[in-house]
């Protein structure tokens, strides 16, 4: 998308005119999450009063003597000469450690304020610039601030910066487009869709920029924007190659696995990982992806339970269906019996139905049902029951007496009836080990059946 449809983002920009205050001003965000954009607009407005210094990392930058030497010449010389637009070169035997040197001696020299702009930190991957930049962030000179951009938190050692109140950290959700930015930025692409269809493409985006922005593009001139954002998903086509690129091809083998194979939950553990992957050591690949700002978030404040972005899991499962179409519904089983065993039944009756084990999924909703109804998860109890195919609610009388529940949750007394009914004649066919507990299940539902038609005699010996 062209600058020409860049919003303005107020309160961000407000925000980075506050950090200047400070030494240093860390934005650390996944990808996409608009990091360039908004310095670009903020380094360009035409009140911007002290000098920028503006240094995009190389991709997969190792040099540590050719970091140094570009971050000098942008100090050297401000955006726009073509000095700046020079690419530095390499000197063999150079004394990294005497470039920073110069770099701080000459921030130092500039006359008013100045900021260093570095963009795309986390390419840099040599040890010996990052020490030095250490350095450099730890005692520039007064007049001095530096802004740095990366995907990941790297260790800089500016944990006394953050105690002395002097490092400014802007992170994914500051980042976030609001409901009101998502509205602007489709006002502004000229792009007409209601209220609601923009909540719901921010909803599903999480207001991701990059997401955002390529739905924009995509919704351009298209038919029927409300029907596209209904569909839209991070198996769309521009979101799916972007999400492939910069965020799956960039990560190890055995992470690639782990993603693709715990895509299928809507949260994951490291115990539940170890035993879908087959490998042990899935949650400290957890916790480092979440780390690594990988869209992955972490549920709860011990960091055990994690969940995927909405897109990225979305293109995740798409991954999963193509590389291994064989091994999802075993994936599935094996969650279903791991979350059944540790207490959180609908996920597992969940799972158990897009394994389609419907033998399975219908002894769990079974066991469960009550504990929902009661619960007062009436809602969740049917739409549970409303996954199973028809043909097998019929073959099965556990799902039919289920279905009982589900009729009195809707006040059809008289279809509760007759599936009380069928349930109770189909009762031999119930295997023996679960006959006790379907005849307790039958005797209730008759209590409330009995209940609702204020038919006492059957509620007292019922009861």
């Amino acid at each position: 998308m062209g600058a020409s449809r860049l919003i303005a983002r107020g309160d961000l920009l407000a925000t980075l005119d506050r950090a200047v205050a400070s030494k240093v001003t860390i934005i650390s965000a996944p990808a996409g999450s608009g990091k360039t954009s908004l310095l670009s607009v903020w380094a360009s407005r035409p009140d911007r009063a002290h000098h920028i210094a503006f240094v995009p990392v190389r991709r997969d930058e190792q040099d540590a003597q050719l970091f140094w030497l570009a971050l000098l010449n942008a100090v050297r010389h401000p955006p726009g000469t073509t000095s700046q637009m020079d690419p530095p070169t390499a000197t063999p035997g150079s004394n990294v450690r005497l470039l920073a040197d110069r770099v701080r001696s000459e921030l130092g020299d500039v006359s008013g304020r100045v900021t260093v702009v570095i963009d795309d930190l986390h390419e840099l991957n040599s040890p010996e610039a990052l020490a030095h930049l250490t350095h450099l962030l730890t005692n520039l000179p007064l007049n001095a601030h530096a802004v740095l951009a990366t995907r990941r938190d790297l260790r800089l050692g500016l944990h006394q910066l953050r105690l002395a109140g002097e490092l400014t950290e802007i992170r994914a959700a500051d980042l976030r487009f609001t409901e009101r930015e998502t509205l602007e930025l489709l006002d502004a692409s000229g792009i007409a869709l209601s209220e609601a269809g923009a909540a719901l493409l921010h909803q599903r985006t999480e207001g991701w920029a990059a997401g955002l922005r390529l739905a924009a593009i995509s919704l351009a001139g298209h038919p029927d924007p409300e029907r596209f954002v209904a569909e839209f998903s991070g198996s769309d086509r521009t979101v799916a190659e972007y999400l492939i690129a910069e965020m799956l091809e960039r990560q190890p083998d055995d992470v690639q696995d782990l993603l693709l194979r715990t895509s299928l939950l809507d949260r994951i553990n490291g115990e539940l990982a170890d035993l879908l992957t087959g490998r042990s050591g899935s949650e400290r690949l957890l916790l480092e992806l979440e780390d690594a700002n990988a869209f992955v978030v972490s549920l709860d404040p011990e960091r055990t339970w994690f969940r995927y972005h909405h897109l990225f899991g979305d293109l995740l499962r798409l991954e999963l269906r193509r590389t291994k179409p064989d091994e999802q519904a075993a994936l599935h089983r094996v969650a279903a019996d791991w979350l059944a065993k540790r207490g959180h039944p609908v996920e597992a009756v969940r799972q158990a139905q897009s394994a389609e084990d419907w033998k399975m999924a219908a002894q769990l909703l079974s066991d469960h049902w009550l504990d929902l109804y009661l619960g007062g998860r009436v809602a969740t109890l049917a739409e549970l029951l409303g996954r199973f195919p028809r043909r097998v609610v019929a073959a099965s009388p556990e799902l039919t007496t289920v279905q009982v529940a589900g009729d009195l949750v809707r006040g059809s007394v008289e279809d509760a009836g007759r599936h009380l009914a069928r349930a109770s004649g189909a009762l031999a066919a119930v295997p023996a080990d679960r006959r006790g507990r379907v005849q307790v299940m039958l005797a209730v539902l008759r209590l409330f059946l009995a209940r609702r038609l204020v038919d006492f005699p059957v509620v007292a010996e019922e009861a």
